[in-house]
């Protein structure tokens, strides 16, 4: 994969992480100010593709500064990251989402073939 091509996928990254930043901390906001407390938080454990010691911290952390969810550990082999999500009604869609948004930029960056 060309340099230019992950150069552009940092960029995306860049902007992905800061929509998601701003519609986490609205959501997370919603949760805390409402009156009921009918969210489900969970211990979600999410498959990790990444190849590099970077690409996998690089992951933990975008992870972790997203409000609503926090990395707790990362395997010893790096195969997985275990996160603590404020509300996961579906659990696998939301590790699906997570990997979708951070995860597959990530790959780009370090040069891996993803399909779209």
């Amino acid at each position: 994969m060309s340099m230019l091509r992950r150069i552009w996928a940092g960029v995306v990254l860049f902007c992905m992480f800061a929509y998601d930043l701003v519609a986490s901390s609205v959501t997370v906001a919603k949760i805390v100010l409402s009156p009921r407390r009918d969210h489900q938080p969970a211990i979600v454990v999410i498959p990790v593709d990444a190849k590099t010691d970077w690409g996998v911290a690089l992951f933990a952390y975008l992870v972790s500064v997203t409000p609503g969810s926090t990395s707790l550990h990362v395997a010893d082999d790096k195969s997985a990251l275990y996160v603590h999500l404020l509300d996961a009604p579906d659990p696998d869609s939301r590790i699906a989402g997570i990997k979708a948004l951070y995860e597959r930029h990530i790959l780009k960056m370090e040069g891996q073939e993803v399909s779209s």
